[in-house]
């Protein structure tokens, strides 16, 4: 069905991010769709190029130091429901990356259509240690075993004895992996103790392997499934930081097909059980896949948009598939799409660059599209359209604003990123050098 997008014609729709970048997938193709961003990304004037709609507050913003870093801030300042009211001669929808109390309370307020869930239902799952109380009785071979308590409760010659050095301690939420730490001696479980004595964290096994992730949405009643990506982290030359992430490569390597149709019917049955509790839309899995048993795990729940959803949207988009994201507005919107029940064949991997010195070695000057051939790399032109990239392009994106730990550029590619989840495939080799 090529002509999809015109389904959206009556609704008037905003996304809503301090980072523009949430928001893409779909922003040159639906016919009423609008960006709202707090700061200024080189990707706005390429955008607008294409017709995309912005609005972005860090352009006429006198102090850009104190430009806005949370969603909800962003939809309660004038200029923003002045351009959503002067934008939407009907009532606007509005769409946002993660949820909140304060989104909820504003869209209410302003009786705006919501496109997301609401904050009770996205911490129900998101949160680790609420999502390991909904699914220890009902996937407990998925799961690895663990202990929840109040870090001033824990000692470390318990959790030594039972999970064995290292072990992993998680906080209920994080982003990144930021909040997960890898303990192997007893000066490091107290510095974490003595910081956050407080906090109630989940503590498991340490699993020797790779994660895996995927993208699903719960669209009417049924549970639809992108298939599986590796996700790319413990590389020095992204990040000092070995298990932040760092991007993501679909198909996923190496390909087992039982691995494969686990992680299936694993995402189907937990959608399903997201689904009676009133979800809808958009979800991320995170999987661990033990290196030498090849032993599946379930890690968590990303109930909302994922990291990889607007990138995974252009690719579904080179295969002339109606994206997940497309299905995740139209739960919202109460819009008809038709399903499309074969699984795509997705090729792609968008890279994740922390380390500021690897960045600086790549010594590419501008934005936009490369030609890579052997050790000859060419700028092509400034354009983002990854879902028309040929294979030897990838995209080259370097963030204006950068800050400690976070994304200082990316590369996007329709080639694989890794051989194998513990190596750098040969190009990206070549560019990172």
């Amino acid at each position: 069905m090529k002509n999809w997008p015109g389904l959206f014609i009556k609704y008037p729709l905003f996304f809503v991010s301090p980072d523009i970048k949430r928001g893409l997938g779909l922003e040159d193709l639906l016919p009423d769709f609008h960006l709202i961003c707090s700061y200024y990304d080189s990707l706005i004037p390429v955008l607008r190029r294409n017709k995309v709609k912005i609005l972005c507050l860090q352009e006429s913003a006198d102090k850009p130091e104190n430009i806005i870093n949370n969603s909800g801030s962003l939809l309660s300042k004038s200029p923003v429901l002045n351009y959503i009211r002067s934008n939407s001669g009907k009532i606007p929808a509005v769409a946002f990356f993660k949820p909140s109390l304060k989104i909820d309370f504003l869209l209410k307020k302003y009786k705006f259509i919501k496109v997301g869930n609401n904050y009770e239902q996205n911490e129900k799952f998101e949160n680790k240690i609420k999502f390991l109380q909904i699914f220890s009785k009902l996937i407990p071979d998925y799961l690895t075993p663990f202990t929840i308590e109040k870090l001033h409760d824990l000692e470390f010659s318990c959790l030594a004895a039972k999970f064995k050095l290292p072990f992993v301690i998680q906080f209920g939420h994080g982003w990144a992996g930021k909040t997960t730490f890898f303990i192997s001696g007893e000066s490091s479980f107290n510095k974490l103790k003595n910081t956050f004595p407080q906090t109630t964290v989940k503590v498991s096994r340490y699993i020797n392997g790779f994660t895996v992730l995927n993208n699903c949405c719960l669209y009417k009643d049924k549970v639809l499934v992108s298939p599986p990506a590796l996700q790319i982290n413990g590389f020095s030359k992204l990040s000092s930081r070995q298990y932040v992430t760092c991007g993501r490569q679909w198909p996923l390597i190496p390909f087992e097909k039982s691995t494969v149709s686990d992680i299936f019917k694993l995402s189907q049955k937990i959608g399903r059980i997201m689904n009676k509790s009133g979800f809808k839309g958009y979800f991320g899995l995170d999987f661990l896949i033990e290196g030498n048993s090849g032993r599946l795990y379930v890690s968590e729940i990303n109930g909302r948009l994922t990291a990889a959803s607007a990138f995974y949207a252009k690719l579904e988009r080179g295969k002339d598939l109606i994206p997940l994201l497309a299905y995740h507005y139209a739960s919202f919107l109460g819009i008809d799409l038709p399903v499309e029940e074969i699984s795509p064949l997705i090729s792609g991997s968008q890279v994740i660059i922390r380390n500021l010195q690897t960045d600086k070695k790549i010594n590419l000057n501008l934005n936009g599209v490369y030609q890579i051939s052997g050790k000859k790399i060419e700028y092509q032109f400034d354009d983002y359209r990854p879902q028309d990239l040929k294979e030897n392009q990838f995209i080259y994106h370097q963030e204006k604003i950068i800050k400690t730990d976070s994304e200082i550029s990316r590369i996007e590619s329709l080639r694989q990123a890794l051989s194998s989840p513990f190596k750098l495939s040969p190009w990206l080799v070549t560019l990172l050098a």
